[in-house]
């Protein structure tokens, strides 16, 4: 389990399949928003990093984090850790669903870190998440998050898009 815990996904990663939650009623109760003391905090470090490179910050957008909520919640309740949906669907698709009009999409996911200062250090860590962080060409991010349900979780989820 600490190695699951630890371990970030990358473009390539297939389906890892988590241990059956405690129960999918508390995962769903707890997906309903995103907690301001988690968001905050998020974007704030995201633009930090930003800023050290001389990037222009994003703007929080709604409909990204609505697609990001969705699939920290779609990962939490259904026990797996992966770019794609439980349905199979992309990072842009969900975007697209959730009626943002993008042009570019990145995503970002963390398993069992339980920080925003956890999750960004070890995100800067890798560089295909680092350079989803730091790609010039994004205007906005969507941040998804699922606290820790029983032995399972958190889930992290960033979105990252540039509007057509």
């Amino acid at each position: 389990m600490q190695v699951i815990q630890r371990y970030l996904a990358v473009a390539t990663l297939s389906m890892l399949a988590l241990p059956a939650l405690t129960t999918s009623a508390q995962a769903v109760d707890s997906c309903r928003a995103v907690p301001a003391e988690i968001s905050g905090p998020m974007l704030a470090r995201v633009n930090a990093e930003r800023r050290a490179q001389g990037l222009r910050p994003l703007q929080l957008d709604a409909k990204l984090t609505r697609a990001a909520q969705g699939h920290a919640c779609d990962m939490a309740t259904k026990g797996f850790f992966d770019h794609h949906g439980s349905d199979g669907k992309t990072p842009k698709t969900r975007v697209k669903r959730a009626g943002y009009r993008t042009c570019l999409t990145a995503e970002n996911i963390s398993f069992g870190w339980r920080s925003v200062d956890q999750v960004m250090q070890d995100l800067m860590q890798s560089p295909k998440h680092r350079a989803n962080i730091l790609r010039g060409s994004v205007q906005e991010i969507g941040i998804g998050y699922v606290p820790r349900t029983g032995n399972q979780g958190p889930w992290w989820v960033q979105v990252f898009a540039n509007p057509c």
